[in-house]
């Protein structure tokens, strides 16, 4: 038992989802005009960011939005890893009536996400997940049906954002989200011509 679990609050739940960065804008180098770049028009909660459960049954119009940003890059001679802001991807755990908002400020393809999402997802007891980078942390650990999750400043002894759950509740949750963000990556992949979403990486596609 971890001496923070003591101070970690205790929730009912947590949301997990899965968005897309959108841009109003295309500018991968600054020395060059910015050109215009239109979202899709279907209705969602944020302009410049697309849920996975809003995204559902507009998939065309989203691959159109990334067909757009391809010809914009080949237009320009860039390559996949010149543009890959435009492809990010954004996961985020949310307790709206707790004021509780997890989020991984460096994962921006699902291969990464899902690293987290299986593991809390999984059986396994004691620390299930853990992980850091430049100045963020997150931890996981499972233990008697309760989920402790904490995320921090590796760097500071502050206990940062620390919550118990009932794990069963989350894994309920998360396996609709991979199994909804997987086949919409499939669609968008199959209209787009590649999947840029789920390791940044096609090496095919710019």
């Amino acid at each position: 038992m971890e001496p923070w679990f003591a101070d970690a609050k205790p929730i009912n739940s947590l949301e997990p989802e899965i968005a897309f960065h959108l841009w109003d804008e295309f500018q991968p180098v600054r020395d060059r005009p910015a050109e215009p770049l239109a979202p899709p028009a279907f209705p969602r909660a944020e302009r410049l960011r697309v849920c996975t459960l809003e995204a559902i049954g507009h998939e065309p119009e989203l691959a159109a939005y990334y067909g757009r940003v391809a010809a914009l890059a080949r237009q320009q001679g860039l390559k996949l890893h010149q543009v890959r802001q435009y492809f990010w991807l954004d996961l985020r755990l949310d307790n709206e009536d707790a004021d509780v908002h997890l989020s991984f400020p460096w994962y921006d393809t699902f291969a990464t996400m899902d690293h987290f999402l299986a593991a809390v997802a999984g059986d396994d007891q004691g620390m299930v997940y853990d992980d850091q980078d430049q100045g963020w942390a997150v931890e996981a650990w499972a233990r008697n049906g309760t989920l402790y999750i904490r995320e921090s400043d590796p760097d500071s002894d502050e206990l940062g954002l620390a919550v118990a759950l009932p794990r069963a509740g989350l894994q309920a949750r998360i396996a609709p989200l991979r199994e909804r963000t997987s086949k919409l990556l499939a669609r968008l992949a199959e209209e787009l011509g590649a999947d840029v979403w789920t390791t940044g990486e096609a090496p095919s596609f710019l």
